[in-house]
C-alpha cells in the first residue's frame, strides 16, 4: 500500500471522528478540555491536509525529462554494446562477452537510475578502451600505441563503432544526471513532508488515545448513543490503521493498534468502576 493511500485512510477516519464530535456541540462545550482537544484535532487534520497536497505535487516535467534522457542514454548505450556484442564474437573475446551478456535494452529501461549511471561508465570505458578514444591511452609508449590505434581502426571501419558514437554516451550520460540530480532533489523534499505528516499522525493517535478517548467515557451512561457512535468511529479508524500496518510493517504496527485497543477498554473499565451507576458524570 502506498503512502498515498495509507494517508487518506487516516485522514477519512479522522474527518468522521472530528464530524461526530462538531455534530454533538452540546455534549463537546460541556467540558473544556474535549472542546480543546477537538480544536486541536481539527488543526492537526487541516494542517495534514495542506501537507499532503504538497506531498502530492509532483514536477511532471522533471520526471518526464529524467525518463526521456534515460531512454536516450539506454539508446546510446545499445548502439555501442551491439556493434562490441559482435566485436567480441567474431575475435573470441570471451571476458568482453561476458561483460556484455546480460545488457539488453529491457534490462537496461528496468534498472535503478544509479545502476545505469554504473554502467553508462562502463560502456564508456570499455568502448574507449577498444575504440581508442580515451587520452588516458596517450601515455603509452609507441609500440603499443600503435598496436592500440590498429585495433580501433579496425573497430571503426569494419565495425562501425565511430567515436562520435562514444561522444553521444558521453552527452547523454551527462543530461540524464543532471537531470537525475533535479530529480532526486525533489524526492528529499517529499520525504521532509512525508516525516511531518508521519509526525502530525503519530500526535493525532495520541491526542485521541490520550484524551478524547476518556472524556467521551464519561458521557457514556448519560449519552450511551452518542458513546456508541463515537466508539464505531474509534474502532473503524483502528480497523484501517490495522489495514495500514498489514501492508507495511505487520508485527511493530499491529501490536500497537492492538495496545490501543486494549487501552480504549481498559479506561473504559477504569472509568465505569469509579462512575456510580445510574449517575450522571460531574461536568467540569
Amino acid at each position: 500500500m502506498d503512502f498515498s493511500r495509507i494517508n487518506t485512510l487516516q485522514m477519512d477516519s479522522n474527518a468522521q471522528i472530528i464530524s461526530l464530535l462538531s455534530k454533538n456541540s452540546e455534549i463537546t462545550n460541556k467540558i473544556s478540555g474535549l472542546r480543546n482537544a477537538l480544536q486541536q484535532l481539527s488543526s492537526n487534520q487541516k494542517k495534514m491536509a495542506d501537507l499532503f497536497l504538497v506531498f502530492g505535487k509532483e514536477k511532471k516535467s522533471i520526471n518526464k525529462a529524467k525518463n526521456d534522457f534515460k531512454n536516450e542514454l539506454v539508446e546510446r548505450i545499445m548502439t555501442v554494446v551491439t556493434i562490441m556484442h559482435i566485436f567480441a564474437y567474431d575475435k573470441k573475446k570471451r571476458n568482453l562477452k561476458k561483460q556484455l551478456l546480460m545488457l539488453t535494452p529491457e534490462y537496461l529501461k528496468n534498472c535503478s537510475d544509479d545502476k545505469l549511471i554504473k554502467i553508462s561508465k562502463k560502456i564508456w570505458m570499455i568502448a574507449n578502451k577498444f575504440g581508442g578514444n580515451s587520452l588516458a591511452f596517450i601515455k603509452k609508449n609507441k609500440s603499443s600505441l600503435n598496436a592500440f590505434r590498429s585495433r580501433a581502426t579496425l573497430l571503426k571501419n569494419e565495425y562501425g563503432l565511430m567515436p562520435e558514437m562514444i561522444k553521444n554516451i558521453e552527452e547523454a550520460y551527462i543530461k540524464f544526471l543532471e537531470t537525475l540530480l533535479l530529480y532526486e532533489d525533489e524526492m528529499k523534499e517529499k520525504k521532509k513532508v512525508a516525516r511531518k505528516i508521519n509526525k502530525l499522525g503519530k500526535q493525532t493517535e495520541k491526542l485521541l488515545a490520550n484524551k478524547i478517548d476518556r472524556y467521551v467515557q464519561l458521557f457514556k451512561i448519560e449519552n450511551p448513543l452518542f458513546y456508541k457512535d463515537y466508539y464505531m468511529a474509534r474502532e473503524n479508524k483502528l480497523q484501517n490503521n490495522l489495514l495500514v500496518s498489514e501492508n507495511v510493517e505487520p508485527k511493530v504496527e499491529s501490536e500497537e493498534n492492538t495496545a490501543k485497543t486494549e487501552s480504549f477498554k481498559k479506561t473504559e473499565s477504569e472509568i465505569k468502576s469509579k462512575t456510580p451507576q445510574g449517575k450522571p458524570p460531574v461536568k467540569k
